[in-house]
């Protein structure tokens, strides 16, 4: 066979070569696609925390005041441990009123991911660090000074100039997401 008829082949080192570039654009690829997801995850955590503020706004107007677990005082409340009552005072219940929602009005709807298996809301994350926090009547935003410390740094300067703020801690370690409304 001459050398003009030879099989072309790879060669053990070209081989070596093609994986390593690979290895190398998919070692440069991956953390960008983790960091996208978790941009995702935090964009929708906001979405989520805007709408559940909305609801609340939508509530205190339906009612003249904002839900009793969710009294005037500027001090966080974590929606977790309320489990099914927050979800019924947004959303009512198919069957008779509750004490929460007398009429029923249904103020949101969590979807399944919304909400564990003991109805407590979850994030985007997946976690259930949700807190809330309403303002006084008398007051045009909730200070600053009445978050907690881990977060104030996020609030703007002259507070949050809206009835309620909602916020979730869940998310990557180091970094917190946040929403307002």
């Amino acid at each position: 066979m001459s050398s003009s008829q030879a099989k072309k082949a790879f060669t053990l080192i070209e081989m070596l070569c093609v994986l390593a570039i690979v290895g190398l654009l998919m070692g440069l690829l991956l953390p960008s696609l983790g960091a996208v997801r978790t941009s995702a995850l935090r964009q929708r955590t906001g979405l989520q925390l805007r709408g559940l503020a909305t609801a609340l706004e939508d509530y205190a107007a339906h009612y003249g005041h904002p839900p009793p677990f969710l009294a005037e005082a500027e001090v966080p409340v974590p929606l977790a441990p309320l489990g099914d009552r927050f979800a019924v005072a947004l959303q009512g219940l198919d069957g008779p009123a509750d004490a929460t929602n007398p009429d029923n009005v249904r103020f949101y709807v969590f979807d399944s991911a919304e909400r564990d298996g003991d109805g407590r809301p979850l994030d985007a994350f997946g976690g259930g660090e949700i807190y809330a926090m309403g303002r006084r009547k008398s007051r045009l935003t909730i200070p600053r000074e009445a978050f907690p410390e881990q977060i104030r740094d996020l609030v703007p300067e002259g507070g949050v100039p809206a009835p309620f703020a909602l916020w979730s801690l869940s998310g990557r370690p180091g970094r917190r997401g946040t929403s307002w409304q």
